[in-house]
């Protein structure tokens, strides 16, 4: 594609470059695939090690929407720039812990650095193409972004295996060097022109921009499919570690498992522009349903044979997750675009705390398996309803083939 010749397209044309590049790096985690096993080198059992992860969650939930709200009134570059300063000082908080409350603080932190950078980055792809002419690009560069963050967690994930062989506090400061350079990209930014939101009193905008989008019959059960996807998928990646352990697969091949999953997410994302193109977005979402199916036999039958379906299901999530992503920046306006995404971010923040301590008590009471199959189940079942919501106003809502962004 021709590089803009005006100076301000150009520069918003930059944009699109550093984003992908900030995806790479936000995602680039090699304490990912040994976070399990450093949990429980530190003695925390599975209860602890799903709380440890529900309460990221929870502070997310706390930040996530005042966040996006923030990144529509300050603007998009000043949130990601705050977010970049959280990032490697809750890695350096791991790297140092060796307690529950060490893990929580640091967790704390990086939530601080995630909420700031959730919904915030899509809006920016997407206003930055809006003004370059382009919106119609949206989920190809949405697909390209997540790529590169499933690349850059696949290479981390091969090194973070490698590197906790030698010293199991090594992939953290690692990952401290790599989260230095998110300050740098971030400042580089420029900030498209929008709309932005102007309100007297931000609490009650924010509320009434939820209350809005909780109400709004075509843009609820699109949050609320996000969430759930998030939640379930989060709750099972963690899951997965678990079930390596318990088929005696060795933590050199922990990072090699988890970069297997990220570039199946990997190829999802990337296909997922086209694939919608040729056979619609509807079709597309209905696959998002082929993965609670894939958790019930894994819960049935925990076998290593099985174990390709694990990055199946990151191949359907992938595919599915920038259909969702693209009606919500169709259904809103500028001025409210990071605060909705952050919503539906929210959503699986919400869904995330309640489902993954009680996995985590279903494996400690009861059985991996058992735990498996009961998310599968709820997955199913909630899934099914709001995918046959979302379809009955696909063609009279906002998104594909509607009339126009709602002004909240």
């Amino acid at each position: 594609m021709n590089t803009p010749s005006n100076p301000d397209a150009r520069r918003i044309d930059r944009n699109l470059g550093k984003i992908l590049a900030l995806r790479f790096l936000g995602d680039f985690l090699p304490i990912a695939p040994v976070l399990i096993l450093y949990y429980t080198a530190n003695g925390l059992n599975s209860t602890q090690i799903f709380t440890v992860q529900a309460l990221f969650h929870l502070a997310v939930l706390l930040f996530e929407v005042p966040s996006g709200y923030l990144a529509d009134v300050v603007g998009r570059k000043r949130t990601l720039v705050l977010g970049a300063l959280f990032f490697p000082l809750g890695l350096a908080v791991y790297a140092a812990g060796r307690s529950f409350a060490a893990f929580v603080l640091a967790e704390f932190l990086l939530a601080v650095s995630v909420s700031m950078r959730s919904g915030c980055d899509s809006a920016l792809i997407f206003d930055s193409l809006k003004q370059l002419g382009r919106e119609t690009e949206y989920k190809r560069y949405e697909g390209r972004g997540a790529l590169l963050g499933r690349i850059g967690t696949a290479v981390s994930s091969v090194a973070g295996g490698l590197l906790a062989a030698a010293f199991l506090r090594l992939p953290f400061l690692v990952n401290i060097a790599s989260a230095l350079f998110v300050l740098p990209l971030s400042l580089s930014l420029g900030e498209p022109d929008r709309e932005r939101r102007r309100s007297p009193n931000p609490a009650l905008d924010i509320l009434r921009i939820c209350r809005h989008c909780l109400r709004d019959a075509h843009i609820r059960p699109v949050v609320l499919l996000c969430g759930l996807i998030m939640a379930s998928n989060l709750t099972a990646l963690w899951a997965y570690f678990l079930l390596y352990r318990d088929l005696g697969i060795r933590i050199g091949w922990f990072g090699i498992l988890f970069a297997v999953f990220q570039l199946a997410g990997a190829g999802g994302s990337a296909l997922s522009h086209a694939v919608s193109e040729r056979v619609g977005g509807r079709a597309v979402l209905a696959t998002a349903l082929l993965s609670p199916p894939i958790l019930i036999l894994i819960g049935l039958l925990p076998r290593l044979w099985l174990l390709p379906l694990v990055p199946v299901n990151a191949f359907l999530w992938n595919l599915a997750y920038p259909v969702l992503l693209e009606r919500l920046n169709r259904a809103v306006g500028s001025d409210v675009r990071a605060t909705v995404l952050s919503l539906a971010s929210m959503a699986g923040s919400v869904m995330f705390i309640a489902i993954s301590p009680l996995f985590g008590f279903i494996v400690d009471t009861a059985s991996l398996s058992a735990a498996f199959v009961a998310l599968g189940g709820l997955f199913l079942v909630a899934g099914a309803l709001l995918v046959a919501a979302i379809s009955r106003h696909w063609q009279d809502g906002r998104g594909e083939g509607a009339a126009g962004p709602i002004r909240v």
